[in-house]
């Protein structure tokens, strides 16, 4: 569960479905496996609209998607968001609960690191990696937490938009809203549905 040190401010959590056209943050944040050559999902999405920018850095070996390998890009207008941070989450059958809660964690620090108090990051999808989606939901949002508290610098809220297929949206929230009755004492938590 996060720690309370030194911040008492509120996160504001978004849960969108929206596309990443009409989805404007200061950073978007995606997943991307190392064994899905071309990425799919969300990240197949970004690369397609970036022109296949992401699978020719696979495929040239610049990128593996290796676990918490960090990749920041600038989309160059072909996406709205100006700061393109992808997160390699590993092989997809070894990805584990405590593997999102440290990729959560990393997400806040970077977001931070490159000056976004507004980001957006995805769930991946249960069916590429078998996991339980308000389980994921849950963990990568207590890094993400945990995070934010370790950057806090006199910001009293941080806004993130989850984002995920409008076909498990009812098992993010339900992911949140777990995660926001473990942390009522300790952080102020606003969910929007977008």
């Amino acid at each position: 569960m996060p720690s309370t040190q030194n911040y008492d401010g509120t996160i504001i959590i978004t849960i969108s479905v929206e596309s990443i056209d009409s989805l404007v943050r200061d950073g978007l944040v995606v997943g991307f496996f190392a064994d899905e050559k071309p990425p799919r999902g969300l990240c197949g999405f970004v690369d397609w609209r970036l022109n296949g920018l992401i699978s020719r850095y696979m495929s040239q070996g610049t990128i593996r998607g290796t676990f918490m390998e960090k990749v920041l890009i600038t989309p160059d207008r072909r996406i709205p968001t100006p700061k393109l941070l992808l997160v390699g989450l590993g092989e997809s059958s070894a990805l584990s609960y405590d593997d999102l809660y440290r990729v959560g964690r990393t997400i806040a620090e970077t977001l931070s690191g490159i000056h976004c108090s507004e980001g957006a990051f995805d769930i991946p999808s249960p069916y590429r990696c078998g996991l339980n989606v308000p389980e994921m939901t849950q963990a990568m949002i207590s890094g993400f937490a945990d995070g934010v508290l370790d950057a806090a610098s006199g910001s009293d809220s941080q806004a993130v938009s989850i984002l995920g297929d409008d076909s498990y949206r009812d098992e993010i929230t339900l992911g949140i809203n777990q995660f926001k009755v473990n942390v009522k004492h300790h952080i102020k938590v606003v969910i929007h549905e977008g």
